[in-house]
């Protein structure tokens, strides 16, 4: 710290400090070299420079809070729980995969194009709106209940739509079906 403060940090200053402290040695050296890096760099950056960082930085964060306010919508937020099971049927899946929609616990690049027009056709949306809403980071589902000390959290990894399938235990022909719906 003291080497740090002098008014010069040249070959004399460090000499003495070298001598004075010997066990210091190779960290003066490198806190020498830093400082005159530091004065050899000053110039380097000039007020106009400096300027455009700043306007480009007020830029940036002007644009973050419409980024931010643009919150996806939720489809699953106004279908009630008769309407889920409404779904669930004509999807013909097992409640397991509508929560893990719900949930945004799959990998919205490993579900068939075919099933997410179905869900969203079932919900009411465009399958741009669910894609949006499904590419979100997991979440726990609203309105469940937990009884524990801790509150709980949602796992921040994303499951296949195979896996998830396997999971809820679909059938294997029901599977490969639902695997297959292209358009």
């Amino acid at each position: 710290m003291a080497f740090a403060v002098e008014p010069e940090h040249d070959r004399g200053t460090l000499e003495r400090y070298l001598r004075l402290h010997p066990e210091l040695a190779e960290d003066l050296i490198d806190l020498s070299m830093e400082l005159r890096l530091q004065r050899a760099t000053a110039d380097i950056s000039a007020p106009v420079d400096e300027a455009w960082v700043e306007a480009s930085l007020a830029d940036f964060h002007a644009a973050a809070p419409a980024r931010v306010a643009a919150q996806v919508a939720d489809p699953f937020a106004t279908i009630s729980s008769g309407e889920l099971v409404t779904l669930r049927r004509s999807l013909d899946v097992p409640s397991g995969v509508v929560q893990g929609f719900r949930s945004r616990a799959v990998d919205i690049a490993s579900v068939p194009v075919g099933f997410l027009a179905d869900m969203a056709r079932g919900l009411r949306t465009g399958v741009d709106e669910l894609s949006a809403f499904l590419a979100g980071p997991p979440r726990l589902t609203p309105g469940l209940s937990y009884k524990s000390d801790d509150a709980p959290s949602a796992d921040g990894d994303k499951v296949t739509f195979e896996a998830l399938l396997e999971q809820c235990r679909v059938p294997e022909d029901r599977r490969r079906q639902l695997l297959n719906l292209r358009d």
